[in-house]
């Protein structure tokens, strides 16, 4: 879920938040905020806001990296639990050597600090076969999937949430 600087800022997010956590029953560790790297220069409200997020299980996940500010120092300082490589990095990567060098610095120094790594924009076979070579951990991008519509996909997620449920009461013996 994309979050704002600006949402993270707001007062009552963190507990908005934690609400939504307890009225779903969603385990916090399924669910993963994006953030980008801009939220790190608007405010300190916005850094204690993750925080608390991070504290509740939250997954925190840095989007676009290398599309703006870039501070490796945002790295090291902040409890993130994975990067997303901005889509720009990968134009021209399979032609290009440099920008193979700098993708796979980047996944290196993420695996160091034992983040996960996920790729944006991936369209071609040769781009994906580089990332996965270079141990990144996912991709996203029209190569595996056409953007879905939000309805196709909650109308999934449903059918694929009940069809969970009835193999759990399976399992567990019991009746619907």
């Amino acid at each position: 879920v994309n979050v704002s600087g600006k949402t993270l800022q707001d007062d009552g997010f963190f507990v908005h938040l934690a609400e939504v956590l307890l009225q779903t029953g969603l385990p916090p560790s399924r669910l993963q905020l994006e953030i980008t790297e801009g939220v790190f220069i608007q405010s300190k409200d916005a850094l204690n806001t993750l925080s608390k997020i991070r504290n509740l299980g939250v997954s925190l996940a840095l989007d676009d990296f290398g599309s703006g500010y870039s501070s490796f120092g945002y790295l090291a300082d902040l409890d993130l639990n994975q990067l997303k490589i901005d889509r720009s990095f990968l134009n021209d990567l399979e032609s290009s050597r440099k920008k193979q060098d700098v993708v796979g610095g980047i996944i290196a120094l993420a695996n160091s600090l034992s983040l996960t790594v996920m790729a944006e924009g991936v369209e071609t076979e040769g781009q994906l076969a580089f990332l996965i070579a270079e141990q990144c951990h996912g991709a996203q991008g029209f190569f595996m999937s056409e953007p879905i519509d939000e309805k196709l996909l909650t109308n999934h997620l449903i059918a694929r949430r009940g069809s969970l449920k009835a193999k759990a009461r399976s399992k567990l013996n019991l009746s619907a």
